[in-house]
């Protein structure tokens, strides 16, 4: 991520107040362990 909103610790957390929803680490998580999910509204 860019903006290093995903963290490298185990296991990793994600700081949702700086993710923009680009879908970048989706794409580049080599493990697919990361998937774009629509916030409820």
């Amino acid at each position: 991520c860019p903006d290093v909103v995903v963290s490298r610790t185990i296991p990793p957390e994600i700081d949702y107040d700086y993710c923009k929803g680009c879908g970048i680490c989706a794409k580049e998580c080599p493990c697919g362990a990361i998937d774009m999910v629509a916030e409820a509204s």
